[in-house]
């Protein structure tokens, strides 16, 4: 995107609400719609996003202003369709597919991501179920409502950044422990690039998959953000 604009403005609104000002007219979402944003470390992200001294700004790294325009375009009438395509994750989890050799993968996979289903399965007391190989299983019927029951109490903006989270890392129950756990949000990236990095420390990096890794990681860690910035 060509930076059409000089000067970036943050004011704020109300008591808990603030506006951006790009010279003087309001930002607004790609539906033309007001950019109301809900807490100030929120609106100074979104600030700092816009007011870029360079001249082609890359709209897709706005990860702040996508998470929060998405929110106020596309989630009123369709949370439910948000939630079922988390729900989709259940039965494909990354978490839950093992593999069958070589030993020190499997050992590595167990010793990472082991206490991420048992903090969920503390969370919901069932058991989720773990595959070896990679033909797609399906979890228990129970595994579903609990989820399902789980994420009915998340509000639009935490069920967006869960979808995200759950889309960057493939797996739905990695993304619900960071939401409720600060040393898996620190080792979220590792986690859910598991294999590849375990692959790569063992067989060399390739350049244009490290760079590509890190890009992931970057939209990764400033979503995992946007959520410490919803919260506080």
């Amino acid at each position: 995107m060509k930076k059409f604009w000089e000067r970036v403005q943050l004011k704020k609104t109300d008591i808990s609400s603030y506006e951006i000002f790009l010279d003087d007219k309001i930002l607004k979402t790609p539906l033309r719609k007001k950019l109301i944003i809900p807490n100030l470390k929120i609106a100074e992200e979104i600030y700092k996003e816009w007011n870029q001294d360079i001249k082609i700004i890359d709209k897709d790294a706005m990860i702040f202003y996508g998470i929060l325009s998405t929110s106020i375009d596309k989630i009123c009438g369709n949370r439910k369709l948000y939630i079922d395509d988390i729900l989709d994750f259940i039965d494909t989890d990354l978490t839950c597919y093992r593999a069958e050799k070589p030993n020190d993968l499997v050992q590595w996979q167990s010793k990472n991501w082991d206490p991420i289903l048992l903090k969920v399965e503390k969370y919901i007391n069932s058991k989720i179920n773990v595959f070896r190989g990679i033909m797609p299983l399906k979890q228990d019927q129970e595994i579903h409502i609990k989820i399902t029951k789980l994420l009915t109490k998340f509000n639009d903006l935490e069920i967006l950044v869960l979808h995200r989270i759950a889309n960057i890392t493939g797996s739905v129950f990695l993304s619900l422990c960071i939401f409720i756990s600060d040393k898996i949000k620190e080792k979220a990236f590792e986690l859910s690039f598991l294999d590849e990095l375990w692959q790569a420390e063992n067989w060399g990096y390739e350049e244009e998959a490290s760079k590509n890794r890190n890009k992931i990681n970057l939209e990764l860690n400033r979503t995992i953000y946007f959520l410490d910035c919803l919260k506080s």
